[in-house]
């Protein structure tokens, strides 16, 4: 049987290149060689792609660039390729057909649908979901307005635009009304942690809006939601979902699973995070991040349709109890890559 050949992607030019470092390192490691034909392609902060030859732990420790073997190559846009071309420096090229590729990249220009949107041209298959997708689950407030309309409750929110940065002093009682403080301010478009603060009043407001309309032209208000973190994951065909085991996260960061809490709440957690799924038309899988609170109220959070990928991360994890070791999860995210 051909080995299948996937070329996986990591590095890129967002706020987000080590983690995609780390996630990477550990895909490529835990990638049967027996099974795929594995072509790592790594994306420079500065935007460049090359292909990259050498030892992955050179990529773990961030000097993958400096291999002396590395050279330029692009994913071809046109589906009579299907694949990469390679650019050596004597301007030879060569043509390497992809089965799928594997996005391991993090922050907004890997997560938002550019890359899915090439691989869609390409006619190649990609792991995670579609562009249409992936624009929803990294827009914030594109998220916040498609689990609403599905019924699904998420913080309550105000968002304005850049151009209103002027005039956004004339905004604060019209804020004030839809958000109590504190509130979590953030790019609309950006990583959880990039361009993000939390305002306790008026003045760290106007501040933490500046901070955030620096990173992104759309700028979301939070309310700040507390009660119990809880994750979970949701994998398979439309036709077939699947949830993970559902996590509780403690105040170390400790993973518990399953989370301590009763089974008429883990049942709809799991109805939520489907419907979820299904309204923002993720495909592949997608890590769904929750809170409950003291009155029982379930909010949805977070959904992440690229999460991290090491084998200590939350979606991991999240397999690991459900029955399947790292390997084995690689290979059904990938096995899903033709559904996407």
């Amino acid at each position: 049987m051909a080995k299948k050949r996937i070329a996986v992607l990591f590095g890129g030019s967002s706020k987000d290149y080590n983690v995609s470092l780390k996630s990477a390192y550990s895909v490529l490691s835990g990638l049967s060689e027996t099974v795929y034909d594995i072509i790592p392609i790594g994306i420079t902060k500065r935007g460049r792609w090359l292909y990259f030859p050498g030892d992955y732990s050179a990529i773990k420790d961030g000097s993958w660039e400096m291999e002396p073997d590395c050279c330029s190559a692009v994913l071809s846009p046109d589906p009579l390729h299907g694949g990469l071309i390679k650019i050596m420096e004597d301007d030879r090229y060569s043509l390497h057909r992809l089965d799928v590729v594997f996005p391991v990249l993090n922050g907004k220009y890997g997560e938002c649908g550019q890359i899915q949107a090439l691989c869609k041209l390409s006619g190649i298959g990609y792991v995670g979901s579609g562009f249409s997708a992936a624009n929803a689950c990294s827009d914030k407030v594109l998220t916040h307005l498609i689990l609403n309309k599905a019924g699904i409750k998420t913080a309550k929110y105000y968002y304005l635009e850049r151009v209103n940065i002027d005039s956004v002093e004339d905004n604060f009682a019209v804020i004030e009304k839809c958000v109590d403080y504190p509130m979590y301010v953030k790019a609309a478009l950006s990583s959880r942690s990039v361009g993000a603060n939390v305002a306790e009043n008026r003045d760290e407001l106007k501040a933490a809006i500046k901070l955030a309309c620096s990173h992104h032209h759309k700028i979301l208000i939070e309310e700040s939601v507390t009660g119990k973190e809880l994750e979970c994951l949701v994998w398979g065909s439309v036709y077939a979902l699947n949830v993970s085991k559902i996590a509780e996260t403690a105040d170390n960061f400790e993973l518990i699973i399953p989370a301590k809490i009763d089974n008429d709440v883990t049942a709809e957690v799991t109805r939520i995070a489907k419907t979820a799924f299904l309204a923002l038309g993720c495909t592949g899988f997608a890590r769904m991040s929750f809170k409950l609170s003291d009155n029982g109220t379930i909010y949805c959070c977070k959904v992440s349709n690229m999460p991290g990928f090491t084998e200590d991360d939350i979606m991991a994890q999240l397999m690991n109890a459900s029955g399947y070791d790292y390997s084995e999860m690689l290979d059904i995210i990938i096995d899903s890559a033709g559904e996407a």
